[in-house]
């Protein structure tokens, strides 16, 4: 294990020997900026509660799956120590959750199936901790964790499903900082999860209406993605 370990150590020591570094100052500014790009994977997890309609039939609902989404974003970053670094990146998310529901009969036999979607145009807003490992020539390995509250931008009352307008969303991911020329382009990927209930039960637009069960058959509703977005910095 100490051999690994002094190989490990020596190969890397040769490794930065070799390599010329570029932006070797970048790291040790208090501040920086930069911006996101990226596409984002939405889902809900949808807690049914069996509605049961007028004809006695129970229904079902589900999440159908995960949705693209384009993100755009920007970054201030905040230095605190060598290896640790506070950022803001509030950014704007363009996609679409989807839904399926399925109405059983008393036998359980699949009667009946509806599904629709929600576009969506989200605001986030979220802090994170980066922790940064050591570089290595032009690379850098990171893990990232934080979050903040989430709006929903597009609120139409016409929809099947109505979402609140406020979230809070945690995040956690990793990255890596690659050292180009001019500047640093980091790949990340995160996973983030919703911790309040998103399903809006006051919807009179849909009372009275064969789309009310996409309201009624479903006891909570909380936000889930998957974001894989490219940092300029």
């Amino acid at each position: 294990m100490l051999l690994t370990c002094a190989f490990a150590s020596v190969a890397s020591a040769q490794y930065d020997r070799n390599i010329v570094q570029r932006l070797t100052k970048v790291d040790y500014n208090r501040w920086h900026f930069g911006f996101i790009l990226g596409l984002g994977f939405n889902d809900f997890r949808v807690e049914p509660n069996g509605y049961v309609d007028e004809n006695e039939n129970t229904w079902y609902a589900a999440s159908g799956g995960l949705q693209p989404a384009f993100l755009v974003g920007m970054i201030v970053d905040l230095r605190l120590c060598n290896h640790l670094n506070l950022r803001f990146t509030p950014y704007l998310g363009l996609g679409k959750r989807s839904f399926q529901y399925s109405a059983f009969n008393s036998a359980g036999e699949v009667v009946d199936r509806k599904n629709t979607s929600v576009n969506g145009v989200t605001m986030d807003i979220p802090f994170y901790l980066k922790f940064s490992a050591k570089r290595y020539g032009n690379f850098r390995p990171y893990l990232i964790a934080g979050g903040g509250p989430m709006f929903n931008m597009n609120l139409d009352p016409d929809v099947p499903i109505l979402l609140k307008s406020f979230d809070v969303q945690i995040a956690f991911g990793i990255g890596f900082d690659i050292y180009l020329q001019y500047f640093k382009l980091c790949p990340e990927i995160k996973f983030g999860f919703g911790l309040l209930d998103e399903l809006n039960r006051n919807h009179p637009e849909m009372e009275g209406t064969a789309d009310f069960i996409c309201t009624q058959s479903v006891k909570r509703l909380t936000a889930r993605m998957l974001s894989i977005t490219f940092n300029f910095e």
